[in-house]
């Protein structure tokens, strides 16, 4: 494939990808409008701190399986004589680990529901559960349609996820016609894992049946190695994304979490598209890596160059009109004042997402060029930074607080991974 066709595919890819984001912005931004319209504030913060733990004990069942899975389909993409054994050898030993870690996840209910003083925390663990084995299983198989850069089937099972979870939702709002059901609204992530995990096992053994015979054997062992030393960031990612939610839950009331969900909601839909980058650039990163001469790193900063000038000229634009443009559709849309109540919170959110637009695409490669140690490093010191300034700033400013503490965080983890890239493998940022 020439460079001019592999820019339209990549191009190409993009467009279905950011569809896909949108999707789930909608998504997004109708599941806590609904919730709140359909239900109450703290309905909406007992679901978003049950979410918040979910996604927690999701980065440990999967154990960074994923991304190991996605580097090596992507660093031998061009043998599929091995592609049969790398996918099985990564599926092997995600079952296992999903299965403890969902266990855990359920025993773990109470104890997480009395941290947060929020009794109905433990009631949408519970209904969460069963989704989180699925969640595990989903992230490999689609680690290893993304790594088979097969971009536009990945944009629609990642839609199909957002839309089976409105569905259910939907399945809420008419059966639940008394309003006691919404400490269980946490079921929706066990409905749409469990529908994409039909779909993406039709997907990928489609796909296997043109690769050659299976020696999971000889890739188990280098899965788990590559996820024992990865694991860690993946918790780390998703402990960082929900520090600011889980300490207001910790200092502030349940209602002051759902006024926050506001802004963290919006402000997540923003740092999505740098999300759908990373994505679309890790497969780049992986086969750049595996296949650099010794040294030479110039056609892949090169990359790398470009794509931080594009994001941040995009980011900026998106991030000016995004900070004065908020509250008012949503303030309209739900007619909700605890809308308004998030406004400075957001823009201190955007603000950070702004400042780091250019690197975040590119945040996985120490992943991608085979050192996760350091890549987990580099999680740890995001997430200290977190904690730290949200435990300064939560008591003296409230969510806003929260918000500047998690920009902060960002910027200054940020600095550690182009630190960390240019010692370890020889790459600017």
């Amino acid at each position: 494939m020439n460079a001019e066709s592999e820019k339209r595919r990549f191009e190409s890819a993009m467009v279905w990808n950011f569809a896909s984001l949108a999707v789930l912005g909608v998504s997004g931004i109708a599941l806590n409008l609904l919730i709140g319209r359909l239900y109450d504030a703290a309905t909406l913060g007992v679901f978003n701190q049950a979410l918040a733990a979910y996604i927690f004990f999701s980065q440990a069942a999967v154990g960074g399986i994923d991304r190991s899975a996605l580097k090596e389909v992507a660093a031998h993409a061009h043998d599929p004589s091995r592609l049969r054994g790398i996918i099985f050898g990564a599926l092997t030993p995600t079952l296992l680990l999903a299965a403890l870690v969902t266990l855990a996840f359920w025993l773990a209910r109470t104890p997480i529901a009395a941290f947060l003083d929020s009794p109905g925390t433990a009631t949408g663990i519970a209904a969460a559960t069963p989704g989180l084995f699925f969640f595990a299983l989903n992230k490999v198989l689609l680690g290893v349609v993304n790594g088979l850069n097969r971009m536009r089937a990945f944009a629609i099972y990642q839609s199909l996820r957002y839309i089976g979870i409105l569905a259910c939702l939907a399945g809420f709002a008419l059966l639940d016609t008394e309003r006691v059901r919404g400490n269980e609204l946490a079921f929706v992530f066990t409905f749409a894992e469990a529908v994409l995990f039909l779909v993406l096992a039709v997907e990928v053994g489609l796909q296997m049946r043109g690769f050659g015979p299976s020696r999971a054997g000889d890739w188990i062992g280098k899965h788990l190695v590559f996820g024992i030393k990865s694991a860690g960031s993946g918790v780390l990612l998703e402990l960082n994304a929900r520090v600011d939610v889980l300490m207001i839950g910790y200092y502030l009331e349940d209602r002051m979490v759902g006024v926050y969900t506001f802004a963290a909601m919006v402000a997540e839909g923003m740092y999505q598209l740098l999300v759908v980058l990373q994505n679309m650039y890790n497969p780049v990163l992986a086969r750049h890596l595996a296949l650099r001469s010794t040294g030479s790193t110039g056609e892949l900063e090169a990359i790398i160059q470009r794509g931080r000038r594009n994001t941040w000229a995009g980011v900026f634009v998106v991030g000016v009109a995004a900070a004065f443009i908020y509250p008012w559709p949503f303030d309209w849309l739900a007619g909700n004042p605890a809308i308004g109540e998030s406004t400075r919170a957001f823009q201190a959110l955007v603000l950070g997402i702004v400042l780091c637009a250019g690197l975040i695409p590119f945040a996985q490669i120490l992943l991608m060029a085979g050192r996760p140690g350091w890549h987990t490093l580099y999680m740890a010191s995001a997430v200290a930074f977190n904690i730290l300034g949200n435990a300064l700033l939560i008591p003296v400013l409230g969510i806003v607080g929260a918000a500047l503490a998690t920009s902060a965080s960002m910027l200054l983890s940020i600095l550690v991974l182009r630190l960390i890239t240019r010692q370890q493998i020889g790459v600017r940022l």
